[in-house]
């Protein structure tokens, strides 16, 4: 982690940005696959555990897209976590395993997971560090986190202002804050968690062929003019747990 504390004594200096925009690029990875390749890649054949997988409403389980019925069928096994009983007693009915817990609490489920997936979840919650918390209490030795979540500064968000007529910026109603990049990073230095790494997947869906070499060149040129904040609609952060 950039201990920012140890050489800057004003958190508003350009030097401390100017450094930590060096750091989290340090850390950023463009991988040339889409968001959800990505992700279930991370979790073939891992122990996973997904928080926050019920998705609102259990008609998501018969969909397609449905990310944690298809994290479970890829991974070795997958558990999730899910605060709303409603949700765990449909789709542990259905046969996948949910836990009904507060993943902002102190509870410990008494297991370790080489993979734990948050897709959209922490901007949600309460107090985000002790989600991360919980996160770290549950991972591996060698175990990766991955989160996702909105990027406030992608132009979808903007637009929906405009589309509808509004005087302010719209997005889920339920969201407690938005996160960036370096808050993110503090979010994950006062949990006691090492983020590792901003993963910028390069397509959109999965692509192959020609469209596939189309999609990169066109992407990357993007990001090369406008920065990866103005073009990705959500960050996708990996965490690790400290080394001491």
């Amino acid at each position: 982690m950039f201990d920012w504390r140890a050489r800057y004594s004003d958190p508003t200096t350009p030097e401390l940005f100017k450094s930590l925009d060096a750091h989290l690029w340090s850390i950023t990875r463009f991988p040339e696959t889409s968001r959800i390749e990505y992700i279930l890649e991370a979790c073939r054949d891992r122990e996973v555990l997904d928080i926050g997988a019920g998705e609102h409403d259990p008609s998501f389980y018969s969909a397609d897209n449905w990310e944690h019925g298809r994290i479970a069928a890829v991974a070795r096994r997958a558990v999730a976590v899910e605060l709303d009983p409603k949700l765990c007693e449909h789709y542990n009915a259905a046969g996948f395993d949910f836990r009904c817990v507060d993943a902002t609490s102190d509870v410990d489920l008494g297991e370790r997971f080489e993979r734990i997936f948050i897709g959209d979840v922490i901007e949600h919650v309460s107090d985000p560090v002790r989600l991360l918390q919980f996160v770290d209490r549950h991972l591996a030795a060698d175990g990766v986190a991955i989160f996702t979540t909105p990027n406030p500064f992608a132009p979808r968000f903007r637009q929906t202002r405009s589309r509808f007529g509004l005087n302010y910026v719209a997005a889920n109603t339920e969201h407690t804050f938005w996160l960036s990049a370096s808050c993110m990073h503090e979010l994950a230095w006062r949990a006691g968690v090492d983020l590792t790494g901003l993963i910028w997947p390069l397509y959109r869906k999965p692509k192959a062929g020609l469209a596939r070499a189309l999609a990169r060149i066109g992407r990357r040129t993007q990001v090369r003019l406008r920065g990866p904040e103005a073009v990705y609609p959500e960050y996708m952060f990996e965490f690790r747990r400290r080394r001491t």
